[in-house]
């Protein structure tokens, strides 16, 4: 692994007690990079960063209340649960388009954003056990920087943001993953990932057919020779216990839906998807990205579905009617 000096200004403000358990997690692998200095406005990543926008996120975090070196510890502790040379690979999730080139907003795998913090699309982690306890080697395959594509599509962050920012030991454009994830493969004792199965939410249609995205069939094809186990039961064994970041994280989202709630309960509203986007507006300005699910809002003897939408157009509310909301951020 890899340390930036954000990473180390971070350690610093960490309560001594909590500190040495974490160095004696990191320390076998851990080491310090010297750092350079770049005017914040010629940064160009895919997310905001705290050198870009110290008013989102403090000094030392990946993403808001979630440091680097949570991140790492993160990954240090999924690699000691690993056998000795054991691989586990998880994947971003895929930009969705609904028409076109119209698509829908990006929402990442939540697996891959717990051990990488990185929310940009087209990218694969790859923990690869090298020794015992954590010991390991961080493989971030992402985007390589395209001033053509960026111009059209925003910035990515780029292999050596990979490196430098994400704490990567070793990053590559995603399309040496072919080459390089069956070198890795080839000398791992056990392979575990979920990209080879099938979702358990496929649709009707898929069910009947029986067949593999091309995603699921080309990362089945990498690994043919690979024995392969589900990670998923793995790390989520590991996210059961939140961090003191992530409890004040879902404190303030909590704190952020209550609010919504409370404000939509004390204004009156003529549609149901008027109600919808007003509590959908107070969870963003009470500071969360997005909601955690789709609105479930009903007034009224008929009430919309929200997987129906508002096709026919939205129903009415009046004073004697009651709703429903069933929304978290």
């Amino acid at each position: 692994m890899r340390w930036t000096t954000r990473s180390w200004n971070l350690a610093r403000s960490i309560p001594k007690h909590q500190l040495l358990n974490l160095q004696s997690l990191l320390a076998p692998w851990a080491q310090t990079r010297p750092s350079s200095t770049v005017a914040a406005a010629n940064l160009k990543f895919g997310q905001p960063l705290h050198e870009t926008h110290p008013h989102l996120l403090k000094p030392g975090e990946i993403t808001p209340g979630i440091s680097a070196l949570e991140y790492a510890t993160r990954r240090a502790k999924l690699a000691a649960q690993l056998p000795r040379n054991g691989v586990a690979i998880v994947a971003a999730s895929e930009l969705k388009y609904r028409s076109g080139v119209v698509f829908y907003e990006f929402h990442q795998d939540p697996d891959f954003f717990y051990l990488t913090g990185f929310k940009e699309s087209d990218a694969v982690a790859v923990i690869e056990k090298t020794g015992s306890n954590g010991e390991h080697v961080f493989h971030l395959f992402v985007q390589p920087k395209d001033a053509a594509i960026e111009l059209w599509e925003g910035a990515c962050s780029g292999i050596q943001a990979a490196q430098d920012v994400f704490n990567a030991d070793e990053a590559r454009a995603i399309h040496d993953l072919p080459t390089e994830l069956t070198k890795i493969a080839s000398r791992a004792s056990k392979v575990y990932t979920d990209l080879v199965a099938r979702p358990k939410s496929q649709s009707a249609f898929s069910k009947l057919i029986g067949e593999r995205s091309v995603r699921q069939s080309a990362f089945a094809e990498l690994l043919a020779h690979t024995k392969t186990q589900p990670l998923r039961p793995l790390l989520h064994e590991l996210r059961v216990r939140k961090s003191e970041g992530e409890i004040a994280n879902m404190r303030a989202a909590g704190k952020a839906s209550g609010r919504a709630i409370t404000n939509a309960m004390s204004r009156s509203f003529s549609t149901e998807k008027a109600l919808a986007a007003f509590i959908e507006y107070q969870f963003k300005e009470g500071g969360c990205d997005t909601s955690a699910y789709v609105p479930v809002v009903a007034g009224g003897e008929v009430i919309s579905v929200p997987i129906c939408g508002f096709l026919s157009g939205p129903p009415r509310l009046t004073d004697a009617e009651w709703f429903e909301h069933s929304l978290r951020p």
